[in-house]
């Protein structure tokens, strides 16, 4: 049985994410240009495999599901573990040794990661996916002082949901566009768009393996 089709089989309560405490948001829900530009390359025939880093949510097996046959959540978002308990998640998630990932959720995790977290994460997600594998990711773009994290859910595969959740903290220094692109090697960024509310979207793709 595959992952989505056991997800499936478990009780009808939604376990969209942790109960939200009295200093979250109201949600905001927005279009996506980057989900956009990532489902437009991929089919709804439920071959791909996906990997969610964020938590198991009822809502996104629903919404994916025509695309995935198989759908990890790595829970790592919206509150990611940091120093050794982020090393030891990143090597306790288990390959998809039947079908590599070739379609990865990052959310807003890079924000909230230390330079060598982000390396030692995205090196881990380069080991699980597949040659082509494509990335979607956000990352802050406001050069605010300080930051709230955030928790984002897909309304669609054009719309997201986003509210602020939890204390303000100190941002940490901001990811350009030129950082990006060394970090997430070897994912190519292929589309990047940058949004008025002070958040830019990457899709990034996976380089496929040199001819010899």
């Amino acid at each position: 049985m595959s992952w989505l089709e056991r997800m499936r089989s478990r009780p009808a309560a939604d376990p969209e994410s942790p109960k939200p405490d009295a200093s979250g948001s109201a949600p905001v829900e927005r279009a996506s240009p980057g989900l956009s530009a990532l489902f437009d390359r991929l089919k709804d025939d439920g071959r791909h495999s996906m990997l969610d880093l964020g938590v198991a949510s009822n809502r996104h097996l629903k919404l994916f599901g025509r695309y995935a046959r198989q759908i990890r959540f790595a829970g790592l978002v919206p509150w990611p573990p940091r120093g050794e308990a982020l090393t030891k998640a990143l090597e306790t998630l288990p390959p998809n040794t039947e079908q590599p990932y070739d379609v990865v959720l990052a959310w807003d995790i890079f924000d909230r990661l230390e330079p060598d977290e982000r390396s030692a994460l995205v090196g881990r997600l380069a080991e699980l996916t597949a040659p082509g594998a494509r990335m979607y990711a956000v990352v802050d773009s406001s050069g605010a002082a300080t930051t709230r994290p955030l928790e984002l859910i897909a309304a669609d595969v054009d719309r997201i949901s986003q509210r602020a959740i939890g204390p303000s903290e100190p941002a940490r220094p901001q990811l350009l566009p030129a950082h990006v692109e060394r970090l997430l090697a070897p994912f190519e960024v292929v589309h990047a768009y940058s949004l008025r509310i002070g958040l830019r979207e990457y899709v990034a793709q996976k380089e496929a393996p040199r001819g010899r």
